[in-house]
């Protein structure tokens, strides 16, 4: 007998006001009005030009409501629940009215070793005003926590409270150990925040940085070398989130 047991849980939003709130930051910044709704507090628009907009519901348990109207008549409308959702869906809504007028947010990069400060403003550019919460990386050093730093300086990205951080014991043996807690520490201290910085086996080799908005950024070189011919991307967290937390409670906190 079949029950409904058998299905799994819907995912909850991760989206947030302030999250929504930078995204349309950016499209202002792009050249596009945003406005507060006068009568629903709610509701952001953004206008497309005269006769195209597109509305942003926010709050509920679906997180948010994207409706596109032309003339004053709606004529889409998606809920969204993460930061890669609703891009994907306000692209699609603007590409359908005003065609290439409209600039696709890109989800993807490929890096240039030849290029390193362009290589920093692009990855600023995918994290955009989103806030990095975990760092998935076996290759990590202290310089590596520079490094993000100096992306984010590129954009209006940020380091979240409590970041978690996951690497290997690759970079934190030797004569001279490249990844060690007072380093770690020392850069929670200049942020003002605070964190968590584990071991995990060295199996591992991926990279990627979990974001606020149920966003992976997930990167083909790691920190510590991030100029190089490879690519990095944008993706939901699904995946990612739930393997980051699976390595993370069997992870050992750094001594």
């Amino acid at each position: 007998m079949s029950t409904q047991d058998e299905f799994p849980t819907l995912t909850k939003s991760q989206l947030t006001r302030d999250e929504i709130v930078a995204y349309l930051l950016e499209q202002k910044r792009r050249g596009y009005d945003v406005f507060q709704d006068p009568e629903r507090k709610h509701v952001l628009i953004l206008l497309l030009d005269e006769l195209h907009r597109i509305n942003f519901n926010i709050g509920g348990s679906l997180g948010c409501q994207i409706q596109g109207e032309v003339y004053g008549s709606p004529f889409a409308i998606a809920n969204v629940s993460n930061m890669a959702e609703l891009r994907s869906v306000t692209d699609a809504i603007a590409q359908q009215v005003i065609g290439s007028r409209w600039s696709s947010y890109a989800t993807r990069l490929r890096l240039n070793e030849s290029t390193p400060a362009t290589n920093l403003a692009s990855v600023a550019a995918l994290i955009g005003g989103s806030s990095v919460e975990a760092v998935f990386d076996p290759y990590l050093e202290n310089r590596s926590l520079i490094e993000l730093l100096d992306i984010l300086s590129f954009g209006n990205g940020s380091i979240a409270g409590n970041i978690r951080v996951l690497s290997t014991a690759k970079t934190t043996t030797g004569k001279v150990p490249r990844l060690t807690k007072a380093g770690f520490d020392a850069w929670l201290a200049q942020l003002g925040i605070n964190g968590e910085l584990r071991l995990m086996g060295n199996s591992e080799h991926r990279r990627f940085l979990l974001l606020s908005g149920g966003q992976s950024l997930l990167l083909g070189p790691s920190l510590n070398s991030l100029h190089k011919n490879e690519a990095v991307r944008l993706e939901a967290d699904v995946e990612d989130r739930a393997f980051f937390d699976q390595i993370w409670v069997k992870a050992t906190p750094i001594k």
